[in-house]
């Protein structure tokens, strides 16, 4: 039996869980105290076809921006090609334009703060193509019009971007 190597985590849980870990692909369990090592490798391996399928999705996924940060000098260069695209698209979506700004985030590509009218785009971005910038920039305009994900907001992102779907998959190394 060829089981891949994983660590375990005993808890006061129910169910036994596997998890694989980005970057590197790690396979932790986390089992209830009482359930013997023997119980675990056998869910270990009923799993390892599933394991195996994760870990290639995260060897394939681009490295994380914290692995090789953007260099400060690409801040001024991403406003410049932001301003553009918030006008264009906030015009278009009849929005007046909110306020914008650049930081360095690890887990997301833009953010909307509804109440004070602002969105925030990933410092990572600079590196990305326009039309990847431009689905981040739609995406945070339109939660100004809509608040959540659901499907009033992805048939206003589908009104405005129809390849959305495609340009999320493909920002997210898919």
């Amino acid at each position: 039996m060829n089981l891949p190597a994983y660590t375990v985590t005993r808890k006061p849980v129910k169910y036994t869980r596997i998890r694989v870990h980005a970057p590197d692909g790690r396979v932790t369990v986390t089992a209830p105290r009482h359930v013997s090592e023997r119980e675990i490798a056998g869910f270990v391996a009923k799993q390892a076809a599933w394991i195996a399928k994760h870990q290639e999705r995260i060897a394939a996924a681009p490295p994380p921006p914290e692995a090789n940060p953007v260099p400060e000098e690409l801040r001024p260069v991403l406003y410049a090609r932001i301003g553009p695209l918030v006008e264009y698209w906030a015009d278009r979506m009849s929005l007046a334009p909110p306020t914008f700004s650049v930081r360095r985030m690890k887990t997301r590509w833009g953010t909307c703060n509804i109440q004070r009218r602002h969105i925030t785009i990933a410092l990572e971005l600079a590196r990305r193509d326009d039309e990847l910038l431009e689905y981040v920039i739609v995406h945070e305009l339109t939660h100004l019009i809509e608040r959540g994900h659901g499907a009033e907001f992805k048939a206003i992102m589908s009104h405005y971007l129809p390849e959305w779907h495609k340009l999320r998959a493909r920002l997210n190394g898919r």
